[in-house]
């Protein structure tokens, strides 16, 4: 399989209704997490910047895709 087939099961994945509800859910608990006031200590301050940060990158996995694909093009 070519990367670019690759890319375009992906595109078709998002189209979805599960992606979609999977991406809203995993945006609301981003939106938690990003909320500092109740932590107290350095090492759960990198653990909840590590946690926002791989649901920031599977929010953006659409566009990121998107970006991909015009790449190969």
């Amino acid at each position: 399989m070519t990367d670019k087939e690759v890319l375009e099961q992906r595109l078709n994945l998002f189209q979805q209704d599960g992606w979609r509800e999977l991406v809203d859910e995993y945006t609301k608990l981003a939106e938690s997490l990003e909320k500092i006031y109740d932590i107290e200590d350095e090492k759960t301050l990198h653990m909840r910047r590590g946690q926002v940060s791989f649901l920031n990158m599977f929010i953006n996995l659409e566009e990121a895709t998107k970006l991909a694909l015009e790449q190969l093009d």
